[in-house]
């Protein structure tokens, strides 16, 4: 849950930043929303007013299939939408550049505490999408001003209905901002140059151990997941493909690229037999000169085991709800993630249509979270199957 961040100091730090001549009743809050959803009104989803822009959270664009993943020491920040479209901006220097390497004329995003914030004009064009700012009529609020700033890559209400269903969330938002002696802040300022940071630390669970892992290569949307892992691998992060015979014989060069990407190749069983890792190992270096020890299977077809780990292979434990995940949301695998200092989980996914849904916002949790997103490899000791 987020947190919402009510305090004098706020308060205090707003004043110094307008004009001692201006009331808290001229300083208009903004709601957010993305299509038709009004999000809630709280410090993750307030705008900034800088120099005449609008700048948001980059929270605020997943909601519109828009993803981020940065780092607070580099000060660096991604905003992506898929894998081929994306804009990278470094906070520190000013400079915006696009996928192609392009340095873009924009303003630079912002950095406020451990929060980015982007602008709104020019990310809505360069990702497709439009924006309107609403003002909230005086039927529906009595006194001062509120606004929205509605993003929009597709949706089916107008504004006047969006409006008009939200009615009660809105001034449930209105009357706790103006009742309070503290407004909830972020609120839009002119100048968010010289504001302290946001006092919330994140969570971190560096401590803990997140493995993501591949299969079903042949499936048609692998290739997109390997260019969404590879923006990943920029942050140094890799995984591991487990491929089974049929993978091998149809798409070689994808095996090449997973390897040449700098992930791992491991072998997924499907009969469960020392025979099968035999045949499997030699077509895999055939195609691709690759020899590998890691292994895969659903415990219920392993049959060899014993001879398996007699042999050195290395033995990764395959998730028995994996073939559940074309049918679950990236929050469905979240609240599996744990959260115990020095725990491991591994993560293992179909190369699907439901994965490329759902990873862009599983990893985005992963690295917002701090966990240490492992690379499985033969020298790091596997999640096996208990006993």
């Amino acid at each position: 849950m987020k947190k919402r961040i009510i305090s004098a100091f706020v308060a205090l730090v707003v004043m110094a930043a307008i004009p001692t001549t201006v009331t808290r009743a001229t300083i208009a809050p903004y709601f957010m929303a993305v299509n038709d959803n009004l999000l809630s009104f709280e410090t993750d989803t307030m705008p900034y007013i800088s120099n005449g822009e609008f700048f948001v959270p980059v929270k605020v664009m997943e909601g519109l299939g828009v993803f981020s993943f940065g780092s607070n020491v580099s000060e660096f920040v991604r905003l992506y939408r898929g894998v081929r479209r994306y804009v990278d901006f470094f906070t520190a220097t000013g400079i915006t550049v696009d996928q192609d390497g392009n340095t873009l004329n924009w303003p630079s995003a912002k950095r406020i505490g451990d929060r980015f914030y982007v602008p709104l004009r020019q990310s809505c064009n360069y990702f497709s999408m439009t924006y309107d700012i609403i003002e909230v009529p005086n039927d529906i609020i009595s006194r001062e001003k509120m606004l929205i700033i509605r993003i929009i890559s597709s949706a089916s209400l107008n504004n006047p209905t969006f409006v008009s269903l939200n009615k009660n969330a809105l001034q449930a938002g209105y009357n706790e901002y103006y009742a309070s002696d503290t407004p909830l802040p972020p609120p839009p300022v002119d100048d968010i140059s010289s504001l302290p940071p946001v006092e919330e630390t994140p969570p971190d669970y560096s401590s803990i151990t997140i493995y993501l892992n591949f299969f079903d290569i042949s499936a048609e949307n692998a290739g997109g997941i390997l260019d969404l892992l590879d923006i990943q691998a920029d942050m140094g992060y890799h995984s591991c493909f487990f491929v089974n015979s049929d993978d091998i014989h149809k798409n070689p060069g994808l095996i090449r690229r997973i390897s040449g990407s700098g992930h791992m190749i491991g072998i997924m069983l499907t009969e469960g037999t020392y025979e099968e890792y035999l045949e499997t190992s030699q077509l895999l270096f055939e195609a691709a000169k690759i020899k590998t020890l890691l292994v895969s299977a659903y415990e219920s077809v392993l049959d060899d085991r014993t001879v398996m780990e007699e042999k050195g292979l290395i033995l990764w434990k395959c998730p028995q709800d994996i073939a559940d995940h074309e049918t679950r949301s990236a929050d469905d695998v979240i609240v599996t993630i744990p959260t115990e200092n020095d725990a491991r989980r591994n993560l293992m996914f179909s190369c699907s249509e439901g994965t490329a849904s759902m990873l862009p916002g599983i990893i985005s949790f992963l690295i917002d979270n701090n966990y240490t997103i492992g690379k499985v490899t033969e020298t790091v000791t596997p999640l096996i199957f208990t006993v």
